[in-house]
């Protein structure tokens, strides 16, 4: 008996063997599961290989890849698929593709230099990648449930009310949407953006019930603050350290008047609120994520296209706002990829259905 006798690596379930073979972190499968249903009404028998350490409830036959890809390549043998589907995943998956020697679709290729060489489509989801390489098409990400864009709301007065900061070149940074303790969070970060650049940061609680007991606890950061609901002048003074927004009304108008955002609901696990990046990059502002929550689909999606700016610490988000503040044009382009990145999400898993045959 060989080694993959003793792992349970050459027995293949029968009805894992002759299907559609989906290739998929396991990790995945659960935001994955419109897309396998799609794909199994579309070409009937699926099954699925499921590469990590998650584990696994499926509804689809499902069999265990091995790490080692020697393994795995010879278990394509054994399963011999009509079809190969990987479903992300890093170019070290690359060797299933001829190994398979069936029609290959790689659906969310990142690792677009491990697929030159193979015969396989690729199904992109950032236009960013496609730069003429054959057998490509952008299709968007169909794991990130787009199915439209909002209207943004305009407001050419809002920003006005900015004029001493920008004539006095400062920095305006808005932690936008925040959730439970993310204050505690967001001040420290503003506090060393200002002791390297001075700034003024726009702060805006999602839930209305807590602006008040927010603003409270604010008080001990000891920084000058102005309530938008109380400004009483036409501009915010040049002093102002805080513009404490507690309106959903203009928690969206003042995306335009920024210089960059940090995404609310992304800063501390506590947040409940969903976390909103389709906003400011539709306004044009490059968008900072902090590490909680980037397991929602579009967050994670945008991270992995680097559409955001992705921070693993509050360490990592000062820095990438710093990056910001150092090179303004670094964040014009930031801002544009991320806008022609989200257009590309709208409608993906129809294109990507659409595109498998």
């Amino acid at each position: 008996m060989g080694l993959l006798d003793l792992l349970g690596f050459s027995r293949v379930p029968a009805d894992v063997r002759g299907a559609t073979l989906v290739v998929v972190n396991a990790a995945d499968i659960e935001v994955a599961k419109p897309l396998l249903e799609a794909l199994r009404n579309k070409l009937g028998a699926l099954a699925l290989a499921t590469v990590g350490q998650t584990a696994v409830s499926a509804a689809l036959p499902c069999i265990e890849l091995p790490a080692d890809m020697d393994k795995a390549a010879r278990l394509m043998s054994k399963i011999k698929p009509v079809r190969l589907i990987l479903l992300g995943l890093g170019g070290e998956y690359a060797p299933l593709i001829p190994a398979a020697a069936v029609p290959a679709f790689w659906i969310n290729a990142h690792d677009v230099e491990a697929a030159k060489g193979v015969d396989v489509k690729l199904l992109l989801a950032d236009p960013a990648l496609l730069n003429g390489l054959p057998h490509a098409v952008v299709t968007g990400d169909p794991l990130a449930g787009l199915q439209s864009l909002p209207a943004i709301v305009q407001d050419e007065d809002m920003c006005v009310r900015f004029k001493e900061q920008h004539e006095s070149d400062r920095w305006l940074g808005y932690f936008a949407g925040t959730g439970e303790d993310e204050e505690e969070e967001a001040y420290p970060i503003f506090n060393r953006l200002i002791r390297y650049k001075m700034g003024l940061m726009l702060l805006a609680p999602r839930e209305q019930e807590r602006c008040e007991p927010v603003y409270r606890e604010a008080i001990k950061y000891k920084l000058q603050t102005i309530r938008h609901r109380r400004l009483s002048t036409s501009f915010v003074p040049v002093k102002t350290r805080v513009y404490f927004i507690e309106d959903p009304q203009p928690l969206e108008a003042l995306y335009r008047c920024v210089h960059f955002v940090v995404a609310g609901g992304t800063l501390h696990a506590n947040a409940t609120n969903q976390p909103d990046i389709i906003s400011p990059i539709l306004h044009g502002k490059p968008v900072v994520v902090g590490p909680a929550h980037r397991n929602t689909p579009l967050v994670r999606s945008a991270a992995t296209a680097r559409a955001v700016l992705a921070g693993h610490t509050a360490e990592e988000v000062f820095e990438h706002a710093r990056m910001l503040l150092d090179n303004p044009k670094h964040g014009e382009d930031l801002a544009k990829h991320a806008r022609a990145w989200l257009e590309a999400q709208v409608g993906a898993l129809q294109r990507v259905i659409n595109a498998i045959d």
